[in-house]
């Protein structure tokens, strides 16, 4: 830690013009003392005071909103509630969500309720849908983990959907896996390869759509109930 000399006090300056050079010794001037505190001249502070709690920072997409007045016409804040990442997760709520889905207070990710699931995410997701991987797929994790080629692993993303990719939901698929869920068709947007892929492996591209929202509480289901 970086040490601070204490603040010294100058000592008063003497006008050698007026004074006698025969009576100037190494012995103080008793005569004349050192000047008191309120002699000092007065140092000034800095007295302001930030009351109230600080302003919390805004995100990108809130600082654009605030230096670009005209994306601010129309626009509903309340379509960014549920990005808030600062809020915290409240269970009660979720779950008392879910059972709504589900249509029983039995919540648990079984056979049964993904098949309920399912039925709630054909009445209610908006096509086109475009996702993209939430995190690396399970082929990828060798590569992403620094243990494979990268060369090998550009080649396979060529004739593999990779968690970076975006892809286009073009349907549910009508059956459920129970280690699984609900599998969906997606084409990739790049070279419009279709591939067969669980749900809860996907999140929306289009973070204030209602689509982010119902496929990130399906992901939340099926992996954690």
């Amino acid at each position: 830690m970086p040490k601070f000399n204490k603040p010294k006090l100058n000592p008063p300056k003497v006008n050698k013009s007026k004074v006698n050079k025969s009576k100037l010794d190494d012995r103080p001037d008793h005569s004349k003392s050192l000047p008191s505190q309120s002699e000092l001249p007065p140092v000034q502070l800095d007295e302001t005071i930030v009351a109230g709690r600080r302003p919390k920072p805004l995100d990108d997409f809130q600082r654009l909103l605030a230096e670009v007045t005209e994306l601010r016409s129309g626009f509903d804040p309340e379509m960014l509630a549920h990005i808030d990442k600062n809020l915290p997760f409240n269970t009660k709520q979720f779950e008392t969500k879910i059972s709504k889905i589900l249509g029983g207070k039995n919540i648990d990710s079984t056979l049964k309720n993904s098949v309920k699931y399912l039925e709630y995410i054909k009445q209610n997701i908006q096509l086109p849908c475009h996702v993209t991987g939430i995190e690396e797929f399970e082929w990828e994790e060798e590569y992403t983990m620094g243990y494979g080629s990268k060369k090998e692993y550009a080649r396979l993303k060529k004739t593999q959907p990779s968690y970076t990719d975006r892809f286009t939901i073009n349907r549910l698929e009508d059956f459920v896996i129970q280690e699984e869920g609900i599998f969906v068709e997606v084409q990739r947007v790049g070279d419009r390869q279709k591939f067969m892929l669980p749900l809860f492996e996907l999140e929306s591209v289009d973070v204030i759509s209602r689509n982010n929202q119902l496929l990130d509480d399906y992901a939340v289901w099926f992996l954690n109930y």
